[in-house]
């Protein structure tokens, strides 16, 4: 497989530790740094990543010191970047020397249960689904039949119920344009209300009441944007367990060890 058919990976894993796992006694520079079942957060998803046939390469957007201190997750990097200002600014940084048309995943780094299947399984419905920026869904029924009783920010829409996903593709030249937009988007994506109203309060209550479709989505979308926005429903529910508060932890680090 050339390098034309595989995609760079920005891992996100900038920031500062949320206050319950500070409370908690935990002292690590963000929560990809948490250890669960063995190892920390990051180099579960970086070893998928890693191991990914349809990864070329792997940029780490975190804080350098913090990563030098876990050999086994600076080995697994191809790119170190230093984190922006906040979570859009660490998209841009790991964007820097892409070219514009490139498509590049972009990928949380608190999903500890993802693997390298997922991430091909990703890739390939991304290649599937032109588009300057898709966003990855799950389907509830699938999500829950595999993990119970999981915690989730779960929306109600036509065709179904769904969560997000920590995996995502977008065009690099596209993200840079509508940096804007992005951080607007970004700071409502735990509240599906928030998040519709950023089209037109009809469509906020139309989503309450589960009536509005994923094509009416993406059509707002592209309208707010001026871009080709796309969902992209994935089947693979580990792209959407991911640590989010103190209790999420133990929850997933039982699914690791069982």
């Amino acid at each position: 497989m050339s390098d034309q058919d595989r995609y760079s990976v920005i891992a996100l894993a900038g920031g500062s530790l949320e206050a319950d796992f500070k409370r908690a006694g935990y002292d690590v520079p963000n929560k990809a740094y948490l250890p669960i079942a063995g190892e920390i957060m990051l180099v579960r998803v970086l070893r998928a990543l890693k191991n990914a046939a349809r990864v070329a390469q792997v940029r780490c957007v975190t804080q350098p010191d913090a990563i030098e201190a876990h050999p086994k997750a600076r080995a697994l990097c191809d790119l170190v970047v230093p984190p922006g200002e906040d979570l859009i600014d660490s998209v841009i940084a790991g964007l820097a020397g892409c070219a514009d048309d490139e498509q590049v995943l972009v990928c949380a780094t608190d999903v500890p249960l993802l693997n390298a299947q997922a991430v091909d399984g990703f890739a390939a419905l991304a290649d599937a689904t032109p588009c300057d920026i898709g966003y990855g869904f799950v389907p509830r029924g699938l999500h829950d039949e595999r993990y119970p009783g999981v915690r989730h920010t779960w929306v109600r829409l036509r065709e179904g119920t769904f969560c997000g996903s920590g995996i995502s593709v977008m065009r690099a030249g596209a993200a840079k344009k509508i940096q804007e937009a992005l951080r607007r988007f970004t700071d409502a994506r735990k509240s599906p209300a928030k998040m519709a109203a950023l089209f037109s309060p009809t469509l906020a209550f139309r989503l309450f009441m589960g009536g509005v479709s994923v094509g009416e989505l993406e059509t707002q979308a592209n309208r707010v944007t001026g871009l080709v926005c796309r969902g992209i429903e994935c089947p693979f529910p580990e792209v959407a367990v991911n640590v989010d508060r103190l209790a999420d932890l133990a929850i997933v680090e039982r699914l690791l060890l069982m």
